[in-house]
């Protein structure tokens, strides 16, 4: 379908990766509504504010926009700002994703659906060096995990009981611009950001530095989505990732060589991971890549750089 005549609707679309999907859809030509529950819309989205756990909502939203794709970014994760209570993250990330799939099966069931969920499904493989691919068990270690795996056997159900056109996108960990304050990499640069800008001391506090993680700028991380969701085969499920494993400290090092000072010293606050900790992660993307061509183009250094620099904008 050429995508200037495509009606798009994103839920969550005022967080990190829903302004840049809103962004890259309206550059594309599409017409796009979003929905979220607090926060501001890109110029040129139709948004409403609005509770996808009340079902009225996505009843009314999908009955007025009539939207040929539907990219389902809506939930909460660890470190969202808010309540993030365990029955709170159930509601939203569970029964919202099933009031949004219910309802679409009612009033939009010819639509294409992706359903965003995480690589936190697959916990800690047995073998962490070894990229992980879509047919691992799944076996989250956090109730965060646990509810995207939920999601995604909501959207199996509803693809095989009612042959709605499902998509899966497991998501490694994305940074870049917007990322929120309180997650790993936003988190290191807003401190060094203020240590530039003389409101804090030269200590640059991380948690651990130990675990590795599969990062990807959430510019790319959309672009996946598009492919996805253009390309993808209904039903199945495809990791979006960088295929590369960073530490947390080389995340330290590469925003430390962007620093104007260089007496910047590091400290973890709790070097030692807990026992259940998930200490290394890397993606295969090779099943969405041969589908699609997808694949990263923004390096982490990029991403990283403007990550920082958005936050010596913000100047708090």
């Amino acid at each position: 379908m050429n995508p200037s005549s495509l009606r798009i609707l994103i839920t969550g679309a005022t967080g990190c990766a829903g302004t840049h999907l809103s962004a890259l859809a309206l550059a594309r030509g599409a017409q796009v509504y979003g929905v979220a529950h607090a926060g501001a819309f890109v110029p040129g989205v139709i948004g409403q504010i609005g509770d996808l756990t009340q079902r009225a909502v996505i009843d009314q939203i999908l009955a007025d926009t009539q939207p040929d794709w539907i990219f389902h970014l809506a939930a909460i994760f660890p470190g969202a700002a808010g309540d993030i209570s365990p029955e709170r993250m159930i509601q939203v990330n569970v029964t919202g994703t099933f009031n949004v799939l219910d309802a679409v099966r009612q009033l939009r069931p010819e639509a294409r659906v992706l359903v965003i969920s995480s690589s936190a499904v697959y916990g800690q493989p047995a073998q962490t060096d070894q990229p992980i691919t879509e047919t691992a068990v799944l076996q989250p270690h956090s109730l965060y995990g646990t509810t995207k795996v939920a999601q995604e056997m909501l959207a199996i159900q509803f693809f095989v009981e009612n042959e709605l056109h499902t998509i899966r996108a497991r998501t490694f960990n994305q940074t870049g611009p917007r990322e929120p304050a309180n997650l790993v990499c936003a988190t290191l640069a807003r401190q060094i950001a203020r240590i530039e800008q003389g409101l804090q001391e030269p200590i640059l506090r991380a948690v651990t530095l130990v675990p590795r993680r599969d990062f990807t700028d959430v510019r790319d991380v959309v672009a996946g989505y598009w492919a996805a969701l253009e390309f993808g085969e209904p039903g199945q499920a495809y990791n979006i990732c960088s295929e590369r494993s960073e530490s947390i400290r080389r995340i330290a090092d590469i925003l430390l060589a962007s620093s104007v000072r260089r007496d910047i010293q590091i400290v973890e606050t709790n070097p030692t991971p807990s026992a259940r900790a998930v200490l290394n992660q890397i993606g295969d993307a090779a099943r969405l890549r041969v589908r699609s061509g997808w694949h990263p183009r923004i390096p982490i250094e990029t991403s990283l750089r403007d990550l920082l620099d958005e936050w010596r904008a913000r100047g708090d």
